[in-house]
């Protein structure tokens, strides 16, 4: 039985969309069948959905994943094999930068859903871009492949 992970954080994303739409979801909310749900072992569970929400981890899932009609299917199988930055202690910082850039944006949903964050964002890109390291030409492909 699965019921007490609905008692944690989680990531939870569709089956089937364009592009990564991942969700930080609190403790105690269940997920229909039409969803998959993702745990974090170590807690950061904000990181995790911060970084599947990234420029760069659209790109590569899309390089990976099957696609499906306009869209992909973002199947838990793929998903593993997409690359995460495992948090050490030389990027532990970042991490923490990008957790507080969530939690402002959370907060600014919460305080009315049609808030502008795209400036919020584009600073966690720049981060997730640190993060794996690219190189300013690695930068300008994953930029261009979303406009």
């Amino acid at each position: 039985m699965y019921y007490p992970e609905f008692e944690k954080e989680k990531v939870v994303w569709a089956v089937i969309s364009y592009d990564s739409k991942f969700a930080f979801v609190r403790k105690g909310i269940y997920i229909l069948d039409s969803a998959f749900i993702l745990l974090s072992e170590i807690g950061f569970t904000k990181y995790l959905c911060t970084v599947m929400n990234s420029k760069i981890f659209d790109w590569e899932f899309k390089q990976i994943g099957v696609p499906l009609g306009q869209g992909y299917q973002w199947k838990k199988l793929y998903i593993e094999l997409a690359h995460i930055p495992p948090i050490i202690p030389e990027n532990e910082p970042i991490v923490k930068q990008m957790e507080t850039l969530v939690d402002e944006i959370l907060v600014a949903k919460k305080q009315n859903p049609q808030t502008d964050t795209t400036e919020l964002e584009r600073k966690i890109d720049h981060l997730v871009y640190k993060l794996y390291d690219l190189t300013p030409n690695e930068i300008k492909i994953i930029k261009c492949r979303d406009e």
